[in-house]
C-alpha cells in the first residue's frame, strides 16, 4: 500500500482543512456527473410510498432516483436538519433510512442486496430501535451501545448504525465511512476494513481527537477524508518542502559549467585538429 501524499491527522492545520472541506461540492458534482441518476441501488422510485413525501416532492419534474449531489444534499443538509437532537423535529422513519442507504451506497461502495434487507424492515421497529438508541446515546453519549442497538436493525452494520446516529449528531458523530477510516486509523492506506464495533470505537475516537484540536465538527470531519482520498494528490494541501540550501548557487552555477566544458571541447578540437597533419606526414614517413 502507498501512502496518500498529504497531512496527515496529526498534522493538518485549519487552514488545509478548511481548503480540502471547499473542494467537497465540487467534487461530488463531479462524482454525481459521472455516476448519473442511474437505478443501481435497486431502491425504491420518488413518489413512492417508503419515502417521505417532503423528499419526493423535491424533485417531482425528475423520473427515476436521486442523483448522488441531490442524496447528499439529503445527507448533509436535511436530514441533520429534520434529525439533530438540538432541534429535531420528527422521529426517523423507515423512509429516512432507505434514503441515507441509497446515498452511502452511491457515496461509497455498492451492495446490491443491502437495500433489499433495509426495506424489508417493519416501520414500527424501525422507529422503536431509533428511539431507543437515541435515548442510550442522549443519558450516557455511549455511542458504541447506540450504534448497536441500531444493528439490531436487518441489513444494519455498525456502518450504517453509524450514518443513522450520525446525522442526529452531525457535530459529534462521524460516519464509518472507508475514506475516514483510512485517514484518520490507517496512514491514508486503504488497507483492509472489517466493519466491526472495534473499528468504529477507534474511528470516533481519532475524529474526536481531530474536532478538540482543530475546533471543527465530525460531520466535516468526515467530508475533508472523502476529498483528500478521491482528489488528485496534486491538488491536495501538502506540505512545502524547503529546496537544499545550495539550490541557487547550483542553478547558477549550471549555465557556467555548460559553457566552460564547450569552450573546452571547442580547443580541443582546435589542438586535434591542428596536429592532425604532423601525424599523417609522419606515418607516411614510416
Amino acid at each position: 500500500m502507498v501512502d496518500i501524499a498529504f497531512s496527515s491527522p496529526e498534522d493538518i492545520t485549519l487552514e488545509e482543512f478548511r481548503d480540502a472541506l471547499a473542494k467537497y461540492d465540487q467534487l461530488i458534482e463531479t462524482v454525481s456527473a459521472s455516476k448519473g441518476g442511474e437505478n443501481d441501488c435497486g431502491a425504491y422510485m420518488l413518489g413512492s410510498d417508503s419515502m417521505p413525501k417532503s423528499y419526493a416532492d423535491t424533485s417531482a419534474a425528475k423520473p427515476g432516483q436521486k442523483t448522488l449531489k441531490e442524496l447528499d444534499q439529503y445527507r448533509y443538509v436535511e436530514a441533520p436538519a429534520l434529525f439533530s437532537l438540538a432541534s429535531s423535529r420528527r422521529a426517523m422513519q423507515l423512509g429516512d433510512v432507505q434514503i441515507l442507504v441509497e446515498w452511502k451506497l452511491k457515496h461509497g461502495k455498492f451492495r446490491p442486496t443491502l437495500m433489499k434487507l433495509v426495506t424489508s424492515n417493519d416501520q414500527a421497529f424501525v422507529r422503536n430501535m431509533a428511539e431507543t438508541a437515541l435515548d442510550i446515546y442522549s443519558k450516557s453519549s455511549d455511542t458504541s451501545a447506540a450504534v448497536d442497538a441500531l444493528t439490531k436493525l436487518k441489513g444494519i452494520g455498525p456502518a450504517t448504525a453509524s450514518l443513522l446516529l450520525a446525522v442526529h449528531d452531525p457535530q459529534n458523530i462521524i460516519f464509518f465511512a472507508d475514506e475516514a477510516f483510512y485517514w484518520l486509523c490507517s496512514h491514508g492506506k486503504r488497507d483492509h476494513i472489517k466493519y466491526n464495533a472495534k473499528e468504529y470505537k477507534e474511528l470516533h475516537e481519532n475524529s474526536q481527537k481531530l474536532a478538540r484540536r482543530l475546533g471543527v465538527k465530525a460531520i466535516d470531519i468526515e467530508r475533508v477524508a472523502y476529498v483528500l482520498l478521491n482528489e488528485p494528490a496534486s491538488s491536495m494541501p501538502t506540505k512545502p518542502t524547503n529546496p537544499p540550501a545550495d539550490t541557487p548557487n547550483n542553478s547558477a552555477a549550471a549555465p557556467a559549467k555548460t559553457m566552460a566544458a564547450a569552450t573546452k571541447r571547442k580547443q580541443e578540437g582546435v589542438i586535434e585538429a591542428s596536429s592532425a597533419p604532423r601525424r599523417s606526414k609522419q606515418s607516411k614517413r614510416l
